[in-house]
């Protein structure tokens, strides 16, 4: 189901309903999951339907990432997260487009984190920070994208752990400014013979429901310290080859994990409720990153630096460019060469 947990919410209850009438043990996979205090998060039994609650990028991709490096690494003490599907070239006025979905993501709620060992949250869009990137340029972040069950449960021994969304400067300045002037207010106005929230009108007004033709570019940033104080980093940028048949990077990043998922689902034979960063879903990344270095509808520039040049999903021989005077895929050891 790509689409938000709100969206999704009453069919997947539906087909809880019917695969337990029906005596069915059918996956249900969702890349929308519950709010952080969602009162509807639904009660699957435990050994029900194996339900994913948040399958795609992030949450999904980006958790499994997380279980990886935290079971290769010993004594992680913190690990912090950066990810955002952004335009290659940013437009006003938010320097952002839709390229995948169908609301803007400029909803006002809180976000949670893992700050030395607490719990801790904040408003999203206000912890704002800076990110530059080879290849791309400099960034902003701010955390987004935590959810309850990742604070409180997964990794308790890594001290901080963050997960930060990642957009061109002035996104955040941007949601930020609306709000005060009421621009995203869930009042009604009446326009013809029609009653509209506020913000569905401001929200059509800045919709783009696609990016432009130079598209859109995935980045991924996950960088750990150790209890020793040593730092490693790996970068990965994904770019869709099927930009010109309307298939996003976006979309692409998003329905790789999904499959993986439902493969490692079916193959493990679980059962349940499963939510983000569970550790029966830590070889989503691999399986997702190994079908994503192989295939021919994206190309990744991968760099991997310090402690996580050393691991062996992440670390930098496996990086693959493309040669772009023979249109070939090569692989090259050591450091890849961001675009």
């Amino acid at each position: 189901m790509a689409t938000s947990w709100r969206d999704s919410r009453v069919l997947v209850g539906k087909l809880l309903h019917q695969t337990h009438e029906a005596g069915l043990h059918t996956p249900i996979i969702c890349v929308g999951r519950p709010s952080p205090g969602d009162p509807d998060i639904l009660p699957v039994p435990p050994n029900g339907p194996p339900v994913v609650l948040g399958a795609g990028l992030e949450p999904g991709m980006v958790e499994s990432l997380v279980s990886l490096v935290a079971a290769e690494i010993r004594d992680i003490e913190s690990i912090v997260t950066h990810c955002g599907g952004i335009p290659r070239i940013p437009e006003p006025p938010l320097n952002y487009a839709l390229a995948f979905g169908r609301r803007l993501p400029i909803e006002q709620r809180l976000a949670l984190a893992r700050i030395d060992g607490q719990a801790v949250t904040r408003n999203r869009f206000e912890s704002v920070s800076q990110l530059f990137v080879d290849g791309i340029g400099l960034l902003e972040a701010y955390d987004d994208a935590m959810v309850s069950s990742t604070a409180a449960e997964a990794h308790p021994s890594i001290s901080t752990l963050r997960q930060l969304t990642v957009r061109w400067p002035g996104f955040a300045d941007g949601v930020r400014m609306l709000h005060r002037l009421g621009l995203l207010s869930d009042e009604e106005i009446e326009i013809g013979s029609v009653r509209l929230q506020v913000k569905e009108v401001t929200e059509a007004l800045l919709c783009r429901q696609s990016p432009n033709d130079d598209g859109d570019q995935v980045v991924l940033v996950i960088a750990i310290e150790d209890r020793q104080g040593r730092v490693g980093r790996w970068t990965c940028i994904l770019r869709s080859e099927l930009q010109e048949r309307g298939i996003s990077s976006m979309a692409i990043a998003t329905a790789v994990p999904v499959a993986a998922a439902v493969e490692c689902v079916t193959r493990q034979q679980l059962r349940g409720p499963i939510h983000p960063g569970k550790a029966a879903l830590a070889d989503v990344a691999a399986i997702a990153l190994e079908q994503l270095r192989r295939s021919r509808i994206a190309v990744l520039a991968e760099r991997a630096s310090g402690l996580l040049e050393t691991s062996t999903i992440l670390g930098a021989g496996h990086a693959k460019t493309k040669d772009t005077t023979r249109g070939e895929r090569t692989s090259k050891p050591g450091t890849a060469d961001l675009p």
